[in-house]
């Protein structure tokens, strides 16, 4: 059954806030995030949500920091992610069933005016990212926990990046607006190209160059993503990051639940 959810908010100061928010607006999930503070996995915050599990039916995933770098070749680097994994692991095990990673296109040199990633020209990129996340992925799979690879800012190069990690039966995270700015639906290439497997999304909309935008403003026909999220089972989070614009959009989605059966959506949905 397909959850929607919603994500930590900036205006909020500590998680109990944005848990009565959640319940409050009929929320399915909170998007646990690393970059707050509030949201760092320790046993202070696995007693909070152990208790709003128990008691309410309100469900949570985690992102991790926005900054990683899955492809690094310094074994220092990864040497900390696997530390981090662990206490992800040990703190949040019986919460969380998912940790969203970004696949970052990694370090560049501007010449000229125009970037050259690094990435591009290491012969290795492809099979060190996938050892990197193997790694990651033996940890968090005794916790019950899965990694779900979202887009961000995404290149030409990656593109055999994508192709090995969907033969390895990786899952990704698909997140709409970025699809959309990041090199115009680049993203959406691979995903079809490749059959990679979605199980979680991240919805908001786009103006111009502009996302993160509520759902009834901007470009993306928001009706034809809620269908692939309802026919495909996916948590999927609101990800509008102010409070007014989430309720906005949560409202949004709500309508369109009505509008929509379950038993009469395309599976073969091209989209965008």
């Amino acid at each position: 059954m397909y959850k929607i959810g919603m994500p930590v908010l900036m205006e909020f100061k500590t998680i109990k806030e944005n848990i009565d928010f959640a319940l409050k607006h009929q929320f399915d999930f909170i998007e646990l995030n690393m970059n707050f503070l509030n949201c760092y996995p320790n046993k202070s915050l696995r007693k909070i949500l152990l208790e709003t599990i128990e008691t309410t039916q309100l469900n949570f995933t985690f992102h991790y920091y926005d900054n990683v770098d899955i492809s690094s070749p310094n074994h220092n680097y990864l040497n900390y992610l696997v530390h981090d994994m662990q206490m992800v692991g040990e703190n949040l095990h019986g919460i969380i069933t998912r940790i969203v990673l970004h696949i970052e296109p990694g370090s560049f040199m501007t010449i000229f005016s125009e970037k050259h990633y690094v990435y591009k020209y290491d012969s290795n990129y492809v099979n060190r990212t996938i050892d990197n996340l193997y790694k990651l992925k033996s940890i968090l799979d005794t916790y019950g926990i899965q990694i779900v690879l979202e887009n961000v800012p995404i290149h030409p190069f990656m593109e055999d990046l994508y192709k090995v990690l969907g033969e390895n039966d990786f899952t990704f995270t698909w997140d709409i607006g970025h699809d959309a700015i990041y090199d115009h639906y680049l993203f959406s290439s691979f995903r079809k190209k490749y059959n990679l497997s979605i199980k979680h999304m991240h919805m908001h909309n786009v103006i111009e160059k502009s996302d993160h935008q509520k759902l009834p403003l901007g470009k993306l026909q928001i009706k034809e993503y809620f269908k692939y999220v309802i026919k495909n089972d996916l948590t999927c989070v609101i990800e509008v990051k102010d409070k007014d614009n989430l309720v906005e959009s949560k409202i949004f989605i709500d309508k369109l639940k009505v509008h929509i059966d379950k038993n009469n959506i395309d599976p073969q949905i091209i989209t965008p």
